[in-house]
């Protein structure tokens, strides 16, 4: 009985300590440009700088996605990719499915999201990747300081690459 009850405290404690999708995104209130401020390590963004996503709304739960950044250094050469979202259930954009060159699907969850739709972090279940982004190209050091507390639990924080971006949000 002592081990039952040991091992449900254990269970208990690491669920407590995993983030959670918020509840409601929406769809309307999400869409537009977001600027990547931070992200972990991903192939197909490798050595990509000034990167910043937009999430054009074509249908009421439906998304056309168009990432963007520069190779290596901000007005170089620009990288761009395009692919699609909708939800992975239900009316919410907290978990979506994104799909790209028409067979690759991957869900990702909002896990953080400012109320007036400022700030975000988006990452797959296993937080191996994850993207810090903001409205603006720059963030508030407090508000990072603020949203990488917040997700401590569930990633390495020296795992994140800091996302150099125009200062001004020319290159987009």
């Amino acid at each position: 009985m002592k081990n039952l009850i040991l091992v449900l405290f254990f269970i208990t404690n690491i669920y407590a300590q995993t983030l959670q999708p918020v509840a409601f995104v929406s769809a309307k209130d999400f869409s537009g440009l977001w600027y990547e401020i931070a992200r972990t390590y991903n192939a197909y963004q490798k050595n990509c700088v000034a990167s910043s996503v937009e999430y054009r709304l074509v249908a009421p739960l439906e998304y056309k996605v168009f990432n963007r950044c520069f190779k290596s250094v901000i007005g170089g050469e620009r990288i761009e990719y395009t692919g699609s979202a909708e939800p992975h259930q239900g009316e919410s954009m907290s978990s979506i499915d994104m799909t790209y060159f028409w067979v690759f699907t991957k869900n990702y969850n909002v896990y953080y999201l400012e109320a007036d739709y400022t700030y975000v972090v988006v990452a797959d279940a296993g937080f191996k990747q994850v993207w810090i982004m903001s409205r603006k190209p720059t963030i508030p050091q407090e508000k990072l300081n603020e949203i990488t507390k917040y997700i401590s639990a569930s990633i390495d924080l020296n795992t994140l690459i800091y996302t150099p971006q125009d200062e001004e949000g020319r290159h987009r």
